[in-house]
């Protein structure tokens, strides 16, 4: 098969938040999920939104984003979050991300959604960022 993919440009890379279930995506998101979607490979989704493929350290504006985010989709179901400020060149890299990794993040989902509680598995991360 002949690779005819064309240069990417900065607009399809994606911004990565967390992986989940796929079917605990609703079909219409809240207004708190606006702009996020999914890339999915098998079961396993990867909730993303559009935005520059350039490096950049998140500031309060992009952290607060993230933790809201997250909190919504921790709301649907178990996530396995992704460190702030992740960014993939493009949905192609995303999904055989997810494949690379596919039975450790099921793994992580399923630990996660045993341990249950009401705090979320990235706490640690709201700790980090004084949220």
């Amino acid at each position: 098969m002949a690779n005819t993919a064309s240069p990417k440009s900065q607009s399809s890379a994606l911004r990565f938040y967390a992986v989940l279930d796929a079917d605990n995506f609703p079909a219409t998101p809240s207004v708190a999920l606006d702009g996020v979607t999914l890339v999915t490979m098998r079961d396993l989704a990867a909730a993303v939104a559009p935005t520059e493929y350039v490096r950049v350290t998140p500031g309060d504006t992009e952290l607060d984003d993230y933790v809201r985010v997250v909190d919504e989709l921790y709301a649907l179901g178990p996530v396995v979050p992704a460190p702030p400020g992740t960014v993939f060149r493009d949905a192609g890299v995303l999904r055989h991300w997810l494949e690379i990794h596919y039975a450790k993040l099921h793994e992580a989902l399923e630990v996660i959604e045993r341990r249950g509680g009401p705090n979320p598995p990235y706490d640690f991360v709201r700790m980090e960022l004084g949220a």
